[in-house]
This record gives C-alpha cells, structure tokens and sequence, in this order.
C-alpha cells in the first residue's frame, strides 16, 4: 500500500474510534503525520472529498443504523453524534436521508444508497479504479423506460434519493422494485439542463402512472462499463469512462445520452452485485 494511502486511513481509523467525540484537524493530521494544511489537501485528493464533510456522513450513517436496529431515544442519539438537541439533529438528518428521524425509524427500512460505508483499503482501491477492466461492445434492441425525474445538480446524493422515491412509488403501484430491471438514465432536458430519470422497463409508453416520465431509447450500439457496487463512486466512474476508457477502446460517443443498468434484486452497497453504465457509440 502507498505512504499516503495508509496515512489517511490510519487517520479514518482514528475518526471511527472517536466518532462519537470531537475531532480537532490537529489530531487528525498527527495520526497522518502531516502537517494540518497538508493533511486536508491529501485527504480530499485521496477520497474525493473533504474530511469534515467524511465525518458528517459517517455520523448521519451511523445514526441512522441506530435509529433502525435499536430503541435509544432519538435526543440520545443526536446527543451522542455531536448534536446540542433534538431540533438541530432532526434537521441536519431530514437534509441527508430525505425524512424525518422518527419518520425514518417508524419506516423501519435502511435506506443503504444513502449510507457512508467507512473508508477501507478495499474501498480506496475501488477509487482509484472505478471501472472494472474489460469493457465489453454490444448491440442493443430499442426499448422502453419510464419513472420519475429531476432535473439541475445530479450530485450522487440527490439521485440517491431521487431513487428511495421511486422505490416507494413503485410499491404504491403494486411493483415490486426488488425484481424490477432499473435504468438511470441521464441526459439534457429541452434547456439544455442535466436531467436524471430513475425508470424501470416497461411494456409500451401509454397509461403509465400519472407524473412518470417515459423514454424510448432506440436500438444502439453501446460500449459498456462494469463497476463495483460503491454508489458514490459512480460520478468518478463516469468521469474515467470519458476520460480514458473510451479513449483506450477507440470508439466515439455519439446521441445524447447514457445509462445505468441494475440488474434484478440489486441492492445497493452489497459487493455480490455489480451495476453497468451503457454508453452509445458509433
């Protein structure tokens, strides 16, 4: 393992032990042996995002697994993840899960896209290479798609959501989204705006629910991409795949589109399942 790589985690190693305490820049970059300036540049270049924003989720993830899998009540778990009450806790966890803490515990079901899995040298390694090597060309049927979109910032988090959404609209409409083969399919709206639709496979694109919208995604050929199933990564992966892969593969681009595919009883952070981005060549 790289000087660096085992520096920073052996400062993550220091942040899950003292969660649930205050954690100075100062003791962290010691853990590291860098220097405090040093250590939040190698940090965020090495996990691709900034430490305090790392220790924010980590905390909200674990509050969460503590509000589902145990009793304690909510203002002793706000205390314990450095909340001062009930009130400040509540809302910083309606921002990061999309519901309210009792809300989510009477709900009684993790919502595991949303979760910050602790830092791993098997996760770091999965950063540094995003996509599996061995990219494969195929030719694909014309098909159908429809779901519920957003459309503006397509950070990883707002899609995740956006799915938890969809998941729960799925069920509203007798769908089981466990055995449904799900598509993210990201493009540009009539503004020229990034827009983002969590979809299922469908049949024909008349009566579907009221609100849905509906693709048809013509018959293409496509270069596709596999990725270990770490949701956050997936931006990284995109940006390699256009970066490098395509490159390396000598294929263009072409349409105005790409999509995710997730296989059939897909759950997300599970390593025995892998997710695919689909992109249309020429």
């Amino acid at each position: 393992m790289e000087l660096y790589d085992s520096s920073i985690l052996k400062a993550v190693e220091f942040i899950e032990k003292r969660i649930n305490e205050e954690l100075t820049l100062a003791e962290l970059a010691r853990e590291a042996s860098f220097s405090k300036f040093h250590f939040t540049r190698i940090f965020k270049a090495i996990t691709k995002e900034p430490v305090n924003e790392y220790i924010r989720k980590r905390r909200m993830t674990l509050a969460a697994k503590d509000l589902i899998e145990t009793s304690i009540p909510i203002i002793q778990i706000a205390l314990t993840y450095g909340y001062t009450s009930q009130e400040a806790f509540s809302r910083a966890f309606k921002t990061f899960i999309d519901m309210t803490p009792q809300s989510y515990r009477k709900k009684g079901v993790h919502y595991h896209n949303l979760y910050k899995e602790a830092l791993s040298e098997t996760l770091l390694q999965i950063k540094k290479q995003p996509v599996r090597q061995g990219a494969t060309i195929i030719e694909k049927p014309s098909f159908f798609i429809g779901g519920m979109a957003t459309n503006g910032d397509l950070d990883n988090h707002i899609i995740s959501k956006l799915w938890n959404q969809f998941y729960e609209e799925l069920k509203k409409q007798s769908i089981n989204p466990e055995t449904a083969r799900c598509y993210g399919y990201e493009s540009l709206d009539g503004n020229n705006t990034p827009y983002y639709l969590a979809a299922i496979e469908v049949d024909r694109l008349e009566n579907l629910p009221d609100g849905w919208s509906k693709v048809h995604i013509p018959a293409q050929k496509y270069a596709v991409f596999t990725l270990d199933n770490v949701i956050e990564n997936i931006a990284f992966a995109i940006e390699e795949i256009y970066k490098n892969q395509l490159r390396a593969l000598n294929v263009k681009p072409v349409m105005n589109y790409h999509f995710e595919f997730y296989d059939e009883e897909f759950t997300a952070h599970d390593s025995r399942f892998t997710l695919q981005i689909f992109v249309p060549i020429e």
